[in-house]
């Protein structure tokens, strides 16, 4: 699962302005949603004009900050030249095509077509793209709003709602009015196949209460079976219980909030994670086991050993590693 985030866009951007500086834009024009904000980055590394599809199309009067001028000044969109439409990424060049059918014709000729991110090598549908990411992928500012969730499991805690404070997660009343009133994160828009969260199965009536209050769709949730946190505290099973329902699940996609738990999870499964608290893609694969350093492969087989054993023999080992690792 190859995945770009907010900053990787603005550093691909950034990497390939030679493909953009002699183009003589005067114009950059974003294509709603997802088009506007790498619009906005190469307006601004370029220090010309941005503005939308809708408001080429509409020839409105463009405007800018007051702390510098733009590098060629316009008063109307139509005013433009030399103009870059822009979108974040292209597959089947649908959106690119729809786009420039809703274009003037008297301005057509201006229009260089632009993709951030291409699925192939050779793109003839569009102009100039900047670069090459093969599927399957998945970008952060779309990861919960897309199909692939139907093929996913989530955390709960930390990815749809904030995490609990220590004085909340107290196993009793403070936790239950956590759980019915907790500050919803990222609420995903299609229906998700599970919910895999550490929550205590005695919680389920509140969890799903909350769920229905904040419209989360899903198929199935599924919680820890165990009488009280501290014998969830005591088994030390978060990681081994999330990665254990995501092996049998045969689904695609894990996404967790803790780094930890994300590494234990992605080493145990076999299978990518995304991991919402550092955002970032944990992704199992030869080359990245080349380029991790010897503590951080012992880091992660510690992890994919440890989580499954009985709490007695996780002490006992704690202090090999420890030494192995500081000799690394």
């Amino acid at each position: 699962m190859n995945y770009k985030s907010f900053a990787d866009i603005s550093t691909d951007i950034n990497n390939n302005l030679f493909k953009l500086n002699d183009g003589g834009y005067d114009l950059i024009v974003g294509i709603p949603r997802s088009g506007m904000i790498p619009a906005y980055m190469i307006g601004l590394y370029l220090n010309v004009h941005v503005t939308s599809l809708d408001a080429l199309i509409n020839n409105d009067k463009l405007t800018s900050g007051v702390s510098r001028d733009t590098r060629v000044p316009l008063v109307f969109a139509m005013d433009a030249q030399k103009i870059l439409l822009v979108d974040d990424s292209i597959v089947t060049g649908k959106a690119m095509q729809l786009a420039l059918e809703r274009v003037p014709d008297a301005i057509k000729e201006n229009i260089t077509t632009c993709a951030i991110y291409s699925d192939k090598k050779n793109k003839p549908d569009i102009d100039i793209y900047l670069e090459y990411v093969k599927r399957p992928r998945v970008f952060e500012w779309n990861v919960f709003h897309r199909r692939l969730m139907k093929t996913s499991c989530l955390d709960i805690d930390g990815v749809l709602c904030v995490d609990p404070t220590e004085d909340e997660n107290d196993d009793g009343e403070k936790y239950i009015d956590f759980l019915l009133n907790a500050k919803p994160l990222h609420i995903p828009s299609t229906k998700v196949k599970a919910l895999v969260t550490s929550r205590l199965e005695k919680y389920r009536p509140q969890t799903e209460q909350w769920l229905r209050a904040h419209n989360v769709q899903y198929d199935e949730l599924v919680m820890l079976d165990l009488p009280s946190q501290k014998e969830r505290q005591r088994l030390g099973v978060h990681a081994s219980h999330k990665a254990d329902y995501y092996i049998k699940s045969g689904l695609d996609f894990f996404v967790e909030s803790a780094p930890t738990q994300a590494l234990a999870i992605m080493t145990a499964s076999g299978k990518p994670v995304f991991c919402t608290g550092d955002n970032k893609m944990y992704a199992p694969g030869l080359s990245q086991v080349l380029t991790k350093s010897p503590k951080s492969l012992l880091t992660q087989w510690e992890h994919s050993i440890a989580i499954r054993l009985p709490d007695s023999l996780k002490k006992a080992i704690k202090p090999v590693y420890s030494a192995l690792v500081m000799r690394s």
